[in-house]
Formats: C-alpha cells, sequence, structure tokens
C-alpha cells in the first residue's frame, strides 16, 4: 500500500505542472491539462505516457510536454501538449524524447496525431547536443515527414514558437492558430534584430492574421482555446484514421440552397462575378462545407464537404476575387490542399470557372510558372475520384490545374453557362485580327467588325458543339447536377487507376 501511494502522490504533483501557473493566467492561456479537456470525449480520459519523465528534478514535472492518447467524438487520436508552466515548455532531452515516441507510436498505430504547441523553443540552458544526436531533438521532423500522407498531423498553436518548434505546425498537414497570442517564424523579434537590425513586433513578424493572409502557413485562425478545440473536432470529421482506412460517413443533409438556384447563381456574362460558395452551398449536403485557408489567395476556394454523407475535396476558382484568375499563392494553395486529399484518399470536386494564370512580371517573378507546375502536377498525379465541372469560363492552362478532360478526371461535366477556349474572345480577336481591326478608321465601323468577330470566335467554342465533339463527357442542366455528382461518385468508389512505376516524381508540389 505504501508503495502505491508514494506514486499516486507523486503522479499527482506532476500533474498539478510547473510553477509558472501566474504567468499562463496573465496570458489568457489555459493550464495544458484544462486545455487537453476541451478535446477529448469526457467519458473517456486521456491516457498519458511518459508522465515520469525527469521526475526528479522538481521543478521540470514531466519534462514540460503531455503525450498519450484519447477519444475525439469515439475516434482515437495521438496528441502531444507543451505545458507552459514548465520553463515556457521548452524542449530538454525527455522532453524531445516523448514527442519522438508519440509520432512513433501514431506511425505504428495508425492514428491521427495532434500537437498542441505552445513552446518557446529548445532548452538553450541543457547541457549536450540532445537537438543534434541520433535519436532526439531534430529527430522530431524526421518523424514528421515519415507521418506525411500516412496518417493527417494536425498542430494548434497557442503562443509565440520560434525556431525547431515553428517547423512542427509547417511539417503538419493543417496549422490552426489562436488569434493574438500565437505566432511562428524562423526567430524571435529579439533575434531578427539582433541579426538584421530591423525592430519588428510578433503579429508582424510571424502572428495569426499574418500567417493567415500573407504566408498561406496558417489554414485556420480561432478566436479562442474553444473554438481551436472544435475546429480539429470539425477538420477530423472529414479525414480518415490513415492513408488507407475510410473517412468517416454522416446522414445525408438536403443542400442549404435548392438546386434549383444555381442558374440564378451563375451570371449569363462571363466576366461578371459571383461567389463560388453559393454554388458549393447549392451541391454539398447542407452546412458541411468547411474552407480551408479562407484568407490566402481568395481567388481560389478549397475546403472539404459532405456529397451524400461522405467526404469530398472541394477545388474551385472565385470569380469574386481577381476574376477567379490562378496567381502563384493560389496556385501553391491549390496544389497544396489537392495532395493532400490525394494522400488521404479523399475525392476531389473541381468547380472551374477561370480566365487562366495569371500574366506579367510581377507573378513571373513570384514563380507563376515553377507554382503553376506544381498545381498541374498534383491534379496530373492525384489518382482518387475526381470530377470537372466546366461552370463557366475554361480558358487556357487554368483548365489544366482544374483537372479539365486531357487530366484524367473520371467525368467531365459541362453545365449550360460553360466555355472552354485557347483564351478568352476579346485577348483572342486582338491576337489574332489586330492588324485588320486598326486598319478600320471609323469607330462605329471598328465597333462593328470587333463584335462580328467575337461572335464568330465564340461559335467555336459553343457547349452544345464541343458536347457533341465529345470535349466534355455530359452537358448536364445545373438543377441536376448535385444529383449527377452523387451517382457518378458512387460509380468510382473502387477506383483502381494505379500510376506509373518509378521511385518518385522530380516535382515537389
Amino acid at each position: 500500500m505504501e508503495r502505491e501511494r508514494r506514486i499516486l502522490a507523486e503522479r499527482e504533483r506532476i500533474q498539478k505542472g510547473g510553477p509558472d501557473h501566474e504567468k499562463i493566467k496573465k496570458l489568457g492561456k489555459l493550464f495544458v491539462r484544462d486545455r487537453l479537456k476541451l478535446y477529448f470525449d469526457d467519458e473517456q480520459p486521456f491516457y498519458e505516457t511518459g508522465l515520469f519523465a525527469n521526475a526528479n528534478k522538481e521543478k521540470l514535472p514531466a519534462d514540460g510536454v503531455v503525450v498519450g492518447t484519447g477519444k475525439i467524438d469515439n475516434r482515437i487520436a495521438f496528441f502531444m501538449a507543451s505545458d507552459y508552466t514548465v520553463k515556457a515548455g521548452s524542449m530538454g532531452k525527455y522532453h524531445s524524447e516523448k514527442i519522438l515516441r508519440i509520432q512513433q507510436a501514431a506511425i505504428r498505430g495508425k492514428r491521427p496525431i495532434i500537437y498542441m504547441i505552445d513552446s518557446s523553443g529548445g532548452r538553450i540552458d541543457e547541457a549536450g547536443g540532445y537537438h543534434v544526436e541520433k535519436y532526439s531533438g531534430g529527430r522530431i521532423w524526421y518523424n514528421h515527414s515519415l507521418l506525411s500522407g500516412r496518417v493527417p498531423q494536425i498542430a494548434v498553436l497557442y503562443g509565440p514558437c520560434f525556431a525547431g518548434t515553428a517547423y512542427m505546425p509547417v511539417f503538419s498537414d493543417f496549422c490552426i492558430m489562436v488569434d493574438k497570442t500565437s505566432g511562428m517564424a524562423i526567430a524571435s523579434p529579439r533575434m531578427v534584430q539582433m541579426a538584421t537590425g530591423q525592430k519588428v513586433d510578433i503579429e508582424e513578424l510571424g502572428g495569426a492574421t499574418m500567417h493567415a493572409t500573407k504566408s498561406g502557413s496558417a489554414d485556420f485562425v480561432a478566436k479562442t482555446e474553444e473554438d481551436a478545440a472544435e475546429i480539429v473536432k470539425k477538420l477530423l470529421s472529414y479525414l480518415p484514421d490513415s492513408f488507407d482506412a475510410k473517412t468517416p460517413v454522416f446522414p445525408v443533409v438536403e443542400p442549404t440552397r435548392d438546386s434549383s438556384e444555381i442558374d440564378k447563381i451563375i451570371p449569363k456574362e462571363p466576366n461578371r462575378a459571383y461567389d463560388v460558395r453559393k454554388l458549393i452551398e447549392a451541391v454539398v449536403d447542407g452546412d458541411s462545407f468547411l474552407e480551408v485557408k479562407a484568407n490566402y489567395a481568395k481567388e481560389l476556394v478549397t475546403g472539404f464537404a459532405r456529397l451524400n454523407g461522405k467526404t469530398v475535396g472541394i477545388v474551385a476558382n472565385q470569380p469574386m476575387q481577381k476574376g477567379g484568375a490562378i496567381f502563384p499563392e493560389s496556385a501553391d494553395k491549390g496544389a497544396k490542399f489537392v495532395w493532400t486529399c490525394d494522400a488521404y484518399n479523399i475525392p476531389l470536386l473541381y468547380l472551374c470557372d477561370t480566365p487562366g494564370f495569371m500574366v506579367g512580371t510581377k507573378v513571373e517573378q513570384e514563380g507563376i510558372l515553377r507554382k503553376g507546375r506544381n498545381f498541374i502536377f498534383a491534379s496530373s498525379s492525384a489518382n482518387v475520384p475526381k470530377m470537372c465541372v466546366i461552370v463557366r469560363k475554361a480558358y487556357g492552362a487554368g483548365i489544366y490545374a482544374m483537372a479539365g478532360p486531357a487530366y484524367e478526371p473520371d467525368t467531365t461535366i459541362a453545365l449550360p453557362s460553360a466555355e472552354i477556349a485557347i483564351m478568352g474572345p476579346e485577348a483572342a480577336i486582338n491576337a489574332v485580327y489586330y492588324n485588320k481591326i486598326q486598319a478600320v478608321e471609323d469607330p462605329e465601323e471598328r465597333a462593328e467588325l470587333v463584335n462580328k468577330l467575337r461572335e464568330e470566335y465564340k461559335a467555336g467554342y459553343d457547349i452544345v458543339k464541343l458536347s457533341s465533339e465529345l470535349v466534355v463527357d455530359d452537358l448536364v442542366v445545373p438543377s441536376e447536377l448535385r444529383k449527377e455528382l452523387i451517382s457518378r461518385y458512387e460509380t468510382f468508389e473502387n477506383k483502381d487507376y494505379p500510376l506509373p512505376e518509378k521511385k518518385h516524381s522530380t516535382i515537389l508540389s
């Protein structure tokens, strides 16, 4: 009995955390063990491993990190959670080893892993080379790489994370940042000033807003810790446990918008803006669309939804933003999302309405060709069930990235509003007939000629004509789009389309 009492007393001491509870209260943060209660099912407490790490050091309970497993909506998940009350959640030898062990458990156990990061980085005052040794410190990112595409990895940031801990979220599949309290950067503002002379605060350097709108490194911004936990739960509801597991199936819910609204949502004029999210709401199950990177590269909408109760990944051009043209940032965003869906066998739905890739000096300097290539590569390589819907404009190479007919979609559906051409009519007639148009001096005659040439060019890509030539598989009326997609995804549920054998491509998306 004495032996048992001793262990229970020691466990109780460790579970109280470190000495810095007042510090986290001032910062408006939850103690790590209270934070964990937001995630795991009430009737099933989380199970911890490595609790007694560094137990001989009173000020380092659990060595500043909690790792283990628990059930989220009755699904088992692995986790690691920094304890900011212990030396600001910094990473020491046993702290790092606990993270490594839970990562290795996730590799073997084939379950999602959640990283709840609230760490100031490596523990500088701890002697030894734990960060470069073969089985410690830096090996965390090696494990991240092995886990990538095997099981979902979700990172949640609760405080400023620099250097090593800033890499953990970007190595994960999804990154959630708590607004105003979290941040991530290669170096702290103080180190930046020392190295470059630049004075900058954490919000500008690597705050949630910056990463959600400019770098694209944050997928979601949570208002509170409670909000962050809800985002994780919702996100997991669309994801499988591992690459070879099935995604959860939910009861079918009728769309928020009636399918009969689709024809009204899509304007007749090819250059008139509309919100593609309204189209999504008329196709997918009601209130099921979860947008990913909603505030980054807004000209492309990406996110998860359910169609007939089953997960699909949606990639849609957004005519409300920059006309739906594809920029370097949106190409990068699209490639990453498609690549992630393909890794976890999530079917893809492309809603194409784009004038193509943006042109000009600025986008060339920002790598439009290289990043556009990545988007096209990801769409080409994805061998999950994938459907392409030509909603309206499909000009130039934009349709390549959006998995058009040549990119092996399982079907290409066109709506009556669809237009497929090498470029839009204005650009095309200007390119082909520039001299002829300029030779006409009378303004009225010139306008008449331009209109005539435009109509002749448009007749060449009339969607009924292209359907008759089997450029698209089917021409579908908008009110039947949801029904058609449900039927086609069901048909290809057992899709088997192996890619040519090789070690791997030389293109990184």
